[in-house]
């Protein structure tokens, strides 16, 4: 099944791309064994120094599990899974660009997907929109993550309406990075500044809601797009220390 490997790259990277790329072809499914470790080393012809570091590379990027006393297993890949490993991500990077990307990101997607909402939306749906507006308006001021709670809910709420686990995916872990976003623009704002980037926000928010209620899909667009672009400005503000 593999081919010999010779001596000129990393024989780690090696044995962990061929056993990738052989999950991938689907040779090994999902919650299969892969060959024992005696096994890899005749078919690659390696060190058993080389087949346990590709081992563990592997278990770390979560392709393989590995079993104590069984052996090594493919692992099963769920949605909820992969969406743990972004937000993970997204927790730990220290990089102001990933936030902007993120912003960018948001800036395609969402104006097509509250669109959909629109649409799609129901009546339990728009009450919980507009109980999430009711919510945020009450939040106490000084209470900022309850705040950047409440803000995430209203888009994960039009999030749902699509019912798309692709979406949920990519969406759901960039929502969960706002508190990071918030925490940065409005650290240093006083409190009036505070209350106008409230109410700011809150328009936002109620035009999206009044356009998913009238099923005005190329409002709900350009109100979403707006409200995001807003939240791009106030973030490329901060980079500028303005």
């Amino acid at each position: 099944m593999f081919t010999p490997l010779g001596i000129k790259k990393s024989l780690t990277q090696m044995i962990e791309y061929e056993l990738t790329e052989a999950i991938r072809a689907g040779k090994y499914l999902p919650g299969s064994k892969l060959p024992t470790e005696n096994e890899l080393c005749e078919l690659f012809v390696v060190s058993r120094t080389a087949v346990r570091e590709a081992i563990k590379k592997m278990s770390a990027r979560g392709i393989v599990q590995v079993k104590r006393g069984s052996g090594v297993y493919v692992s099963e890949i769920s949605i909820k899974n992969a969406s743990e490993t972004l937000n993970l991500f997204f927790e730990l990077s220290s990089d102001k660009n990933v936030i902007l990307q993120t912003i960018n990101t948001r800036l395609v997607l969402e104006p097509a997907l509250v669109s959909q909402a629109a649409i799609n939306r129901s009546d339990e749906q728009i009450e919980l929109l507009v109980e999430n507006i009711k919510m945020t308006q009450s939040c106490d001021l000084s209470d900022a993550n309850k705040e950047a709670e409440l803000d995430n809910d209203f888009h994960k709420t039009i999030l749902s309406i699509a019912d798309n686990q692709v979406l949920d995916l990519l969406l759901g872990p960039m929502f969960n990075l706002m508190p990071k976003f918030k925490t940065s623009v409005y650290a240093k704002s006083h409190e009036g500044e505070l209350v106008n980037k409230k109410n700011i926000m809150l328009k936002h928010h109620e035009t999206i809601l009044d356009a998913i209620i009238k099923q005005d899909e190329q409002t709900a667009s350009k109100a979403m797009y707006n409200h995001i672009l807003e939240t791009q400005n106030n973030y490329i503000k901060t980079l500028e220390g303005k």
